[in-house]
């Protein structure tokens, strides 16, 4: 085992070039190298100028499955420099502020425990995020394999058997361990969106338009999505399975726009949860939220539990799909076996009309730039591909957030000020790639389940949208907790599940890339409405 490195304020430099060859000595990626550092950087200062450390030990670990971890260990009192900064003085640095957003949205990275005097920070270095989208894609090419060897060479009875025993058991516990959390993900994700907002946000000339910004590119994503499934799916689709009610008819849903209104208003606070009640859970979190907000310090800690229980559900959501492999893999076996082959081409029309879906708000980008912001759009449509790696590699649109605002300040022009109250904003509220991804899914899901696609069921399928964008977290396969929201107000079972998480290995980058495209586009247009856009910047090439 290699010796601790040990830094102090004076040899910090020189101890970053020793790390990075150690951490290159590991296998680690340049990016995940250089992340690393940046969040040993800023660990390491906490450490010494807020918790009092002479030094701290710097240790790069690699475990027997191949994960790197760094663990910083100070001496002194208990002190947790992970604790995030919820205010910034306009006096401070940029940098300053960028550094504390890289930590911020690296939060699950990383940990603190306090043990015999000794404050411990560990870093997960090298996460599994590519080795679970390998693993995923194997998944899925095996399962089809799979699937047609033994739709030709196994009976129906000895196909029946496998399913009964073995393929159907692992579904539906994943699938009760998904809907368990479900509800309060979606509840601790909306309030704590709200409250990281802040008290201002809401209520300020800026805000208004920022929101108003969002919520306008939301519901033309939403429209965009609808249009496309209308598109996509407007002629016959492969059958999986029916909907059928008490009187083996499919059921049919009639719209009420009152009685809309009215059923998001919660009786008690505990029917949502029980019930499944979506709408009702949103309203009150947002109710809660924006209480919240409203109280200020007077409620610092409650907001800091509620931060905290958001966390928790992501944690446990994360440990859940870790099976995620494994249920594509049974997914594409049942799919091919019971349906066929049309089945998972009719699957890929749904990455098409996502593509299609995301090209057509890029031209709505352009002209929101244009028209409200009176700027050619043709300097962001030469930028912004450079953006998209990132957010494609990733997944996570909070992971990207610290990048997203540079790339916004140092490539397009707008103040730090604006990007550092429009992009955590956005990130937030902002999905528009969701309300494209969400509406093509769940029409295709109705319709391979018999459910006749209506006006009353469009507009169910668009309120829905509209609504569970503003609280879907911004993390890997969310929306794919949104859609299986949707779908199972219609009847249609959960075990699509495991279909959604094969398209989502494709889909969920292209939604994250242009979740982020939307924060830019709306940053751009806010900064030139408010005099705050550096159009030397932007236009440079």
């Amino acid at each position: 085992m290699m010796k601790p490195l040990v830094l102090t304020a004076e040899n910090f430099s020189d101890t970053q070039e020793e790390l990075e060859r150690r951490l290159s000595s590991l296998n680690v990626e340049k990016k995940d190298s250089l992340r690393a550092q940046l969040l040993v950087e800023e660990i390491f200062w906490r450490m010494v100028n807020s918790g009092n450390a002479a030094q701290v030990e710097v240790r790069p670990i690699k475990n027997f499955f191949g994960k790197v971890q760094i663990r910083l260990t100070a001496e002194g009192a208990p002190y947790n420099p992970l604790v995030e900064v919820s205010d910034w003085d306009e006096n401070e640095e940029d940098e300053n502020y960028f550094r504390m957003m890289i930590l911020k949205a690296n939060r699950q990275r990383l940990n603190w425990i306090c043990e015999q005097n000794l404050n411990v920070v560990t870093i997960d270095v090298r996460g599994d995020g590519n080795g679970q989208l390998r693993l995923t894609v194997a998944g899925i090419v095996v399962g089809v394999v799979c699937g047609v060897v033994m739709k030709e060479f196994l009976s129906p009875e000895a196909i029946a058997l496998v399913n009964d025993n073995l393929i159907a058991p692992i579904q539906t516990m994943f699938m009760n361990a998904l809907k368990m959390v479900i509800a309060p993900v979606i509840f601790f994700s909306v309030m704590s969106g709200i409250n990281s907002m802040g008290a201002d946000a809401g209520v300020g000339k800026v805000g208004s338009k920022l929101i108003g910004l969002y919520l306008t590119t939301s519901v033309v994503a939403s429209v965009v999505g609808l249009l496309i499934a209308w598109l996509v799916f407007s002629g016959e689709v492969p059958q999986i399975g029916a909907i059928p009610s008490s009187g083996g008819e499919v059921t049919s849903y009639e719209f009420s726009l009152i009685q809309f209104v009215v059923d998001i208003i919660p009786r008690n606070l505990v029917s949502p949860v029980v019930d499944g009640n979506m709408l009702q859970i949103i309203f009150l979190a947002v109710l809660f939220g924006v209480c919240l907000n409203a109280l200020g310090d007077k409620v610092r800690l409650l907001q800091e539990i509620v931060g905290n229980c958001n966390e928790f559900f992501m944690k446990v959501v994360g440990v859940i799909i870790v099976f995620v492999p494994l249920i594509a893999f049974f997914a594409m076996v049942t799919l091919v076996v019971e349906t066929g082959i049309d089945t998972v081409l009719m699957v890929g029309k749904l990455i098409a009309g996502q593509l299609v879906g995301s090209g057509a708000m890029l031209c709505v980008y352009m002209m929101l730039i244009l028209f409200i912001g009176k700027l050619s759009p043709l300097p962001f449509l030469k930028k912004i591909p450079a953006m998209w790696p990132v957010p494609f590699a990733t997944s996570s649109s909070a992971v990207t957030m610290p990048l997203t605002m540079k790339f916004c300040t140092e490539k397009l022009g707008v103040s730090p000020k604006t990007a550092s109250f429009s992009i955590p904003v956005g990130t937030t509220v902002n999905m528009d790639g969701n309300c494209i991804y969400m509406p093509v899914a769940v029409i295709m899901f109705l319709k391979m389940y018999g459910v006749d696609v209506d006006w009353n069921t469009i507009l169910i399928i668009f309120a829905m949208t509209v609504s569970l964008s503003v609280g879907t977290p911004a993390v890997p396969n969310a929306a794919v907790i949104c859609i299986l929201t949707i779908t199972s107000m219609f009847g249609v079972p959960g075990d699509i599940a495991g279909v959604l998480f094969c398209t989502s290995v494709i889909c969920d980058r292209i939604v994250t890339c242009f979740n982020v495209t939307g924060d830019v586009a709306a940053s751009v247009t806010l900064a030139r409405t408010e005099n705050l856009l550096d159009e030397k910047i932007y236009f440079r090439d």
